[in-house]
């Protein structure tokens, strides 16, 4: 690598340093855990081809309420493979058994889920029953909506240099996770770098396995769901990922960010921070 690939940003080198880092079994390996804070539990769960970094520019503001457990789920990041084929539910039987490790079999704790994570989290959910108190999706896939038309995401594992595959990682952030450009800093471009080279598992292997229809009617808890304007995965479709959350959970809030992607607590994070915590404590 290129050092100005391989130099990790300011935000993230502190964030990673402020941490404790934990790890539960998954796999013939580690599931790695990073967690910050103190208060009432909240667990956040990151995209396909992501790591604990989709919540680096949340973590800090957050952390002064919550106790955070911010996992790399299976086959992400750091942490080991549950192999394939694999499904949702057993990604998240291993999350929760991390977590009953880490607070207790019978704590109770709140989840927001990112992207492919959201999907996750409507099954921790209903293996955890009662225990849940909040479920927040965030630009959630598997509400059973209509996808956006996206442009195609650019080919990288092949490419000579870093400085293209930088590029090309700069493009598909441009594509998929954020609606202004100039979102893509270097603490963006670090995470996609680095997420995409060491993942293993992906959303088209885990998608398949299950939708939200599935767990969230029986869901007993609050439910909300928050949106960029722009999130590329929805298009011109969000307002069906509103009538389906209705029909599964009458009542649950949807929130739309205005001029933000589908990354939106990376694009908007004050304003995705209020609203999460507004969400958690039933506003």
């Amino acid at each position: 690598m290129t050092t100005e690939t391989n130099a990790r940003p300011a935000l993230i080198d502190t964030l990673d340093k402020a941490g404790t880092r934990r790890t539960t079994p998954v796999g013939d390996g580690e599931l790695v855990w990073r967690i910050w804070g103190s208060g009432e539990p909240l667990v956040l769960l990151h995209g396909g081809t992501g790591s604990w970094m989709h919540w680096m520019r949340n973590i800090e503001d957050l952390s002064r309420d919550y106790r955070l457990l911010v996992p790399d789920i299976p086959g992400s990041g750091e942490s080991a493979s549950l192999g394939l084929p694999t499904s949702v539910e057993q990604v998240a039987a291993a999350l929760l058994a991390g977590i009953d490790l880490i607070l207790g079999p019978q704590a109770r704790f709140a989840i927001a889920g990112f992207s492919m994570g959201g999907l996750i989290s409507g099954f921790v959910t209903r293996l955890a029953g009662e225990r849940v108190t909040a479920l927040v999706l965030v630009g959630a896939v598997g509400t059973t909506a209509r996808r956006g038309t996206m442009a195609p995401m650019k080919s990288w594992r092949r490419l000579s240099s870093d400085d293209a595959k930088r590029d090309a990682h700069r493009a598909n952030l441009e594509i998929l996770m954020v609606r202004d450009p100039k979102a893509v800093d270097e603490p963006a471009l670090y995470m996609q770098f680095h997420n995409a080279e060491r993942s293993r598992v992906r959303g088209k292997h885990i998608n398949p396995t299950g939708d939200l229809s599935t767990t969230l009617p029986s869901f007993k808890g609050r439910l909300a769901s928050i949106w960029g304007e722009h999130d590329a995965t929805a298009g011109p479709y969000l307002h069906e990922r509103r009538e389906k959350l209705e029909q599964f959970k009458p009542g649950a809030t949807f929130d739309v960010i205005p001029g933000a992607g589908h990354w939106v607590q990376y694009e908007a994070p004050e304003a995705f921070n209020r609203l999460l915590r507004k969400r958690l404590n039933g506003g």
